[in-house]
C-alpha cells in the first residue's frame, strides 16, 4: 500500500540560510497545502478522514480534533497539527507516525537491532517495541532516582526505567539508533542531553527526534533557565506542556530555532538535518513541520 502513495517528505534543510533559499518555492507550495488543509477542516468538531497509517501499514481513519488549537496572526484558529491526526487503529499522532514514516524511508530499523527511545509508557513505544524487540525505552521520574533504576511497579505500568538524559547510565556506543520526540524543550541543558546521545551512540549510527519548532528563529528562545543553586529562573511567561507521566505538566525552557542544528555538530555529531514533512494522505496537515536526524560519522 505505502509504495503507491507519494512521499511526505519534501526537503531537508542544515541551517536557516538553506530553508529562507527556499523562501519563494515553499511560500507557492504552503499556499497549495494551505487551501487542502482548509479543504479538509469542514468542520469545527472533531472528525476523521481515511489516511494511510505508516505504522499499522493500512488505510485508517485519522480523527482530527480541536483540543490545544492555536491562533494564527490573520486571526484564523486550526488545530494542534502535531499533536492530533491520530490513528484511530493505533492510537499515535501526526509527529509520532512522521518519525516512524522517516526510519523507514532512510532504511533506520534495517540498520539497527540496538535502539533506544526516551519514553516507555506510550502507544509509539508498544509500537517500536514490535518492530524492534530488543527496543530499550524509559521514562524520566524525577530528580529522586539515579538513572538506571528500574522500577518494578509504577503508576500502573510493570518495570519502568528512569533515565535523565543529561546523564544516561548507558555505556559508550551501546545503540545505532536513538529517539526523542517532544523532550529536549523540557530540558535546560539541552546540549548536556545531545552530548550523552551523541556518547551512547554506535559509529554510523543516528539520533532521530521531534521538537516544537520555530522556523522563523534563527536563535533558540530561552524561556526559562536554571541557576547554579537549582532555582528556575523564569525569562518569560511559564509555558506547560502536557506530560504523560505527570499530570501536572513540564516546564518548556527553550522555543526551538535553527541553531539546533549546530548545537548538535558542537557536540560530535558528522551531520545534522531538518527533514521538512507534509501529506494529508498519511494524515499529515498542517506546515512547516519537521522531524529531525543527526548522524554520527
Amino acid at each position: 500500500m505505502a509504495r503507491f502513495l507519494p512521499s511526505i517528505w519534501l526537503g531537508e534543510f542544515r541551517s536557516k540560510a538553506e530553508y529562507d533559499a527556499q523562501g519563494q518555492a515553499l511560500a507557492a507550495a504552503f499556499s497549495v497545502y494551505d487551501w487542502i488543509d482548509d479543504r479538509l477542516l469542514h468542520s469545527r468538531h472533531p472528525f476523521s478522514y481515511p489516511a494511510y497509517c505508516v505504522a499499522c501499514a493500512q488505510v485508517t481513519p485519522i480523527q482530527v480534533g480541536w483540543v490545544l488549537a492555536l491562533g494564527n496572526e490573520d486571526g484564523s484558529v486550526h488545530p494542534a497539527w502535531t499533536e492530533t491526526g491520530i490513528c484511530s487503529r493505533c492510537q499515535l499522532n501526526s509527529r509520532m507516525r512522521a518519525l516512524l514514516d522517516l526510519l523507514q524511508t532512510r532504511c533506520l530499523l534495517q540498520k539497527t537491532s540496538r535502539a533506544y527511545i526516551a519514553e516507555q509508557t506510550t502507544p509509539l513505544y508498544r509500537k517500536l517495541k514490535q518492530w524492534i524487540p530488543s527496543l530499550i525505552g524509559s521514562e524520566y521520574l524525577g530528580p529522586g532516582y539515579p538513572s538506571g533504576t528500574l522500577l518494578s511497579s509504577w503508576q500502573g505500568f510493570a518495570s519502568v526505567r528512569h533515565e535523565d538524559l543529561t546523564a544516561l547510565s548507558f555505556p559508550d556506543r551501546a545503540f545505532d539508533l536513538a529517539m526523542t520526540l517532544d523532550v529536549f524543550e523540557h530540558i535546560p541543558d539541552y546540549r548536556k542531553a545531545f552530548a550523552e546521545l551523541w556518547r551512547v551512540l554506535a559509529s554510523g549510527g543516528s539520533l532521530v527526534f521531534t521538537i516544537p519548532f520555530f522556523p522563523e528563529l534563527e536563535t533558540t528562545r530561552i524561556r526559562a533557565s536554571v541557576d547554579k543553586t537549582g532555582k528556575v529562573i523564569h525569562h518569560l511567561p511559564m509555558e506547560l506542556h502536557g506530560n504523560p507521566v505527570d499530570p501536572a505538566g513540564s516546564l518548556c525552557f527553550q522555543n526551538f530555532g535553527w541553531d539546533i542544528l549546530a548545537a548538535l555538530r558542537e557536540v560530535g555529531f558528522a551531520d545534522a538535518v531538518a527533514h521538512l514533512y507534509w501529506g494529508p494522505w498519511q494524515g499529515h496537515l498542517g506546515y512547516p513541520f519537521f522531524v529531525f536526524q543527526a548522524a554520527k560519522a
